[in-house]
């Protein structure tokens, strides 16, 4: 079973964090929230508010997870790129050749930080300048380079989460996905 950590910050946006939770638990990725600040409850960006499974000081085995997903939404994508230790995690994940998926404003974290420049990415339109200027800005809904994963926006969220367990799981992951959710 693949393991999954996403990436909670004050101000996410909502669908682009739970939506992809659900997706990759019907597609039996084992997935957990990580709260980046100091205390287990984050508020989304329409300020309901998410009981993260761990702190992120609580975790010791980021080196035996496949996937860290990083959700968009203001100002949780900022508060994901102003904080180093998320940046370090990031960083190292991404360069031990694992699969790092980012979605909406999330790509400036991977700028913010160093992280696959030069790749072909998407991001939210309204970072498309500062994106553009490091990164081959594809604008399409989902773009994949190597081991880096990015996506347009929220309304991509089901979508994204389907394409990253079909890299995790495969068909037959994605099949179940698919029926139970009526995608068929």
């Amino acid at each position: 079973m693949k393991k999954a950590y996403i990436f909670l910050a004050e101000g996410f946006e909502l669908i682009e964090a739970l939506a992809p939770y659900d997706v990759f638990c019907r597609g039996g990725i084992n997935v957990k929230t990580v709260s980046i600040n100091n205390k287990p409850q984050v508020s989304a960006s329409n300020k309901v508010k998410v009981e993260a499974d761990f702190l992120i000081s609580e975790v010791t085995d980021f080196d035996n997870v496949d996937l860290i997903y990083l959700p968009g939404g203001y100002p949780g994508y900022e508060n994901l790129g102003n904080d180093p230790q998320v940046g370090a995690i990031v960083k190292k994940h991404y360069e031990s050749g694992k699969l790092l998926a980012a979605i909406c404003g999330a790509p400036t974290v991977l700028l913010k930080n160093g992280i696959g420049l030069g790749k072909n990415v998407t991001a939210h339109s309204s970072c498309k300048t500062e994106i553009s200027l490091y990164y081959n800005y594809t604008g399409n809904a989902i773009t994949r380079d190597g081991n880096l994963i990015t996506s347009i926006g929220a309304g991509h969220s089901i979508d994204f989460a389907i394409a990253i367990a079909q890299i995790l799981e495969g068909d037959e992951a994605v099949l179940k996905i698919k029926k139970g959710m009526e995608l068929n």
